[in-house]
């Protein structure tokens, strides 16, 4: 008889051996381990039994409903994905839209009232407020358009 470690070691294998998982240089040391030891073959036989059972079980298939429920929850999550997508990418513009006119619209803005203000002589010390107004209602202008935008989609998609 071989050394109890090894035998130890040769039941932890049995399950691969049999599954076919080991190299053939282990399953020629288990085979001869198992040819001088009764309790090892006695195992193996067990384990070729389990194995050769679970191998004529008939595989579960899902239902058709089943399959079609998880096909219609897929779909709709690459949807909702697509959509995201498609609103990050028309944000961007708007955003950089909303930076375009604010940095170009101070020239316009301190070219239109200072022609304005001196036909009617009136003299602000804080002009730049007059702007941040302007500045504010362009940047909700622009979160407006996006809000709509965003709730525009998720109406087109429940009347498609």
């Amino acid at each position: 008889m071989s050394r109890p470690d090894e035998h130890a070691e040769i039941r932890a294998q049995l399950a691969q051996l049999v599954a076919g998982g080991l190299d053939a240089d282990a399953e020629a040391r288990i085979g001869r381990h198992t040819a001088t030891c009764p309790s090892c073959a006695a195992e193996l036989e067990c384990w070729q039994l389990i194995t050769g059972g679970l191998r004529r079980l008939r595989t579960p298939q899902p239902s058709p409903a089943l399959f079609e429920r998880a096909r219609a929850v897929a779909a709709a999550q690459l949807t909702v994905q697509a959509e995201q997508r498609q609103n990050r990418m028309m944000l961007v513009p708007l955003i950089v839209f909303s930076w375009v006119v604010t940095v170009a619209g101070w020239p316009v803005f301190r070219f239109a009232t200072g022609g304005l203000l001196s036909l009617l002589d009136i003299h602000f010390r804080q002009i730049w407020l007059l702007f941040a107004v302007f500045s504010a209602l362009t940047w909700l202008a622009g979160g407006s358009a996006a809000v709509l935008l965003s709730l525009r989609r998720p109406h087109e998609r429940r009347l498609a």
